[in-house]
């Protein structure tokens, strides 16, 4: 049970710390779109990045951000049934429903790692004006799934404790 603790706590201090960093990547978002709108509209000298920065930087922020959104609960549940069970009955409802998650996540990481490294091996740019390196968006990808899936499996062993045992699991260790 020991392990399983210091497992839990690792990861959920790792995603955290990384959700809370990433989410920081919404101020350049913004910087950027602000600066494209003001050349373009008030200078009529629109730049050939800004788009594409843009979107790169918020494709990181939303994928990255999944995980933290994951171990903050902050996924869309159909709660006016869901609710009405206790604790117990929702974490088996859960247990049962991880099956698609892990299906999804595995798929992901199945299909984004070759996709990534090729990239990294190709050194592979945009072919816009601009053509900056996609290479290092690619990786986030399988980077961001496999913290989605990290976070996924401390949520299904609290889950599964709660649905064996009718407890909480207490994740705090103690020396």
């Amino acid at each position: 049970m020991r392990f399983l603790s210091r497992f839990i706590n690792i990861v959920d201090a790792t995603v955290d710390r990384i959700g809370k960093i990433v989410s920081f990547t919404i101020y350049p978002i913004m910087l950027v779109l602000v600066y494209e709108v003001v050349m373009r509209y008030y200078f009529t000298r629109p730049t050939i990045w800004a788009h594409e920065t843009s979107c790169m930087l918020y494709g990181a922020h939303f994928i990255i951000g999944g995980a933290y959104a994951l171990q903050k609960g902050a996924f869309v549940n159909v709660e006016v049934v869901y609710l009405r069970f206790s604790p117990r009955t929702r974490a088996f409802i859960d247990l049962l429903t991880w099956s698609m998650f892990y299906v999804f996540v595995g798929i992901l990481i199945w299909k984004s790692v070759p996709w990534a490294l090729k990239s990294v091996r190709l050194n592979e740019f945009s072919d816009s004006t601009w053509g900056p390196y996609v290479w290092p968006i690619k990786l986030t990808i399988p980077f961001a799934s496999i913290l989605m899936l990290l976070q996924g499996l401390t949520r299904t062993i609290k889950d599964a404790y709660l649905a064996f045992t009718g407890r909480e699991l207490n994740t705090e260790v103690t020396p």
